[in-house]
């Protein structure tokens, strides 16, 4: 078993919670994109339904 260390602690311990900061930040960034595109397919729509009128 090899166990590695960065600056005293060992990797394993600071694997854990980056990995869970990484998913976070990625799920926020999914949801923020997921938001906007709907916001502007729905303008869009709206727009070719006053073009159309």
């Amino acid at each position: 078993m090899i166990l590695a260390h960065v600056a005293g602690v060992p990797v394993e311990e600071m694997l854990i919670p980056s990995a869970a900061g990484s998913g976070t930040a990625l799920l926020i960034a999914r949801t923020w994109l997921s938001v906007r595109l709907a916001r502007r397919e729905r303008r869009a729509a709206e727009r070719r339904g006053r073009l159309q009128k």
